[in-house]
């Protein structure tokens, strides 16, 4: 009874502050702003691994262009949920239930916070302002062979909708500010309890879009640097095609 006593505790204290943070933020723009934020440090990136460092292979440049990205987006949110934790203004939590909770979590090995429903609204407004902003680059791609045009749509389609799931769902944010807030709560209550933390929480909700958009971006790239090997860029190998046609 004591071990269903102190897992209601701490399910009953997540759930009090995942509401709290909605009722006091609007994440989905908070997600919003840090998609905006990280696909902007991939094009700052893509742009000097180009015009700077002269990268000639598109698929490397794209992976280069992720795996700075996705650093990028988890240093931003780490310091976002820092903040929404730091700035709420009712943050107060009982130093007897939260020892009673590390008691629970030292036994289970901690739980980890419920994330929210996928495909929430804001991915797909986010990726329908993908596929416009994209359109006028990617949209009118006519590739021959025929197996090019398959393989560059696909990655286009599926790398898109990776990103958009990656960068601009606030569900990551969400978990990673539970973590932070437990933190904060655990040094204050001076109890050691055993979570799985704010990074493992990140990479749990968000290493799967990320192969996804890597394996996208990387076969885009080799299919272009293997058909079109003169193009230093997909707007400039969209061009190319245009022109041929």
């Amino acid at each position: 009874m004591k071990v269903l006593s102190n897992w209601r505790s701490v399910r009953l204290w997540e759930t009090q502050l995942e509401r709290d943070l909605h009722r006091n933020y609007s994440l989905r723009t908070h997600g919003i702003l840090i998609g905006t934020f990280t696909l902007l440090l991939m094009w700052a990136v893509s742009a000097l691994q180009m015009h700077v460092l002269d990268v000639q292979s598109l698929a490397v440049r794209y992976l280069l262009t992720l795996g700075v990205g996705y650093l990028g987006y988890l240093l931003v949110l780490r310091w976002w949920a820092r903040r929404l934790v730091e700035n709420r203004a009712d943050f107060n939590v009982d130093g007897g239930d939260i020892a009673d909770a590390a008691d629970f979590a030292l036994d289970a090995g901690g739980s980890s916070p419920a994330s929210s429903a996928e495909g929430s609204a804001l991915s797909d407004a986010a990726s329908g302002a993908l596929d416009v902003a994209g359109a006028a680059d990617e949209g009118a791609i006519v590739v021959v062979p025929v197996v090019a045009i398959f393989l560059i749509c696909t990655a286009i389609v599926l790398g898109a909708g990776s990103l958009v799931l990656l960068y601009f769902s606030w569900d990551a944010l969400l978990a990673v500010a539970v973590e932070v807030a437990f933190s904060y709560v655990s040094a204050r209550a001076a109890v050691r309890v055993a979570r799985e933390g704010w990074l493992m929480a990140a990479v749990r909700l968000t290493w799967k879009p990320l192969l996804g958009a890597v394996v996208c971006a990387v076969a885009l790239g080799a299919v272009l640097d293997h058909f079109m090997p003169q193009v230093n860029s997909l707007p400039e190998a969209v061009r190319t095609l245009l022109k041929k046609h």
